[in-house]
């Protein structure tokens, strides 16, 4: 296994992999060390899948979530179709909520968002609040996922690096 060389610490009375070890990766990346490979993910793929598919090997799936600074690989990387509804039935108990819940409202041609309570009470009287639009929770949580698309690795060529760097501290 990759991280059998890693130090191992006590948690809750077992041995486990002592993933601290990344922080020199976090220092490398945050100096800004490499330069970054772009990389759109797609659908349903998972960081394993990204791993396999660009570094050839599913066991980088770590390196794919630690580039992007993800601690949560279920709820910090993109969902798409079913397991996005889903995410969003657990979280609003409904997609008809997640439809019918305004998170904010955006100016049509200008680069303005406002909570659709301020808009209600600022726009009494006056139909400028037809210069607005609502974002549902659906829209909001959407455009989100979207962006999480947009991912960066570290170039394959850099994982003898990587891997020295990482047992060095280990």
């Amino acid at each position: 296994m990759y991280f059998s060389k890693f130090p191992k610490i006590t948690f809750m009375n077992q041995e486990i992999v002592n993933l601290s070890t990344v922080v020199g990766l976090h220092r490398l990346i945050s100096e800004k060390t490499f330069n970054f490979y772009n990389y759109n993910v797609e659908g349903n793929e998972r960081p394993e899948h990204v791993a396999f598919n660009y570094y050839d090997d599913v066991r980088y799936s770590w390196l794919v979530l630690a580039t992007n600074n993800i601690l949560d690989p279920y709820w910090e990387w993109p969902l798409a179709g079913k397991p996005f509804s889903d995410w969003l039935k657990k979280k609003y108990g409904s997609l008809a909520v997640a439809d019918s819940t305004i998170m904010h409202c955006n100016h049509k041609t200008k680069n303005i968002t406002v909570s659709a309570d301020s808009l209600a009470d600022n726009m009494t009287g006056n139909d400028d609040s037809a210069s607005y639009t609502e974002v549902t929770a659906r829209e909001y949580w959407t455009d989100i996922m979207e962006n999480r698309r947009h991912i960066k690795l570290i170039p394959k060529e850099l994982l003898g690096l990587i891997d020295r760097q990482l047992l060095k501290q280990a």
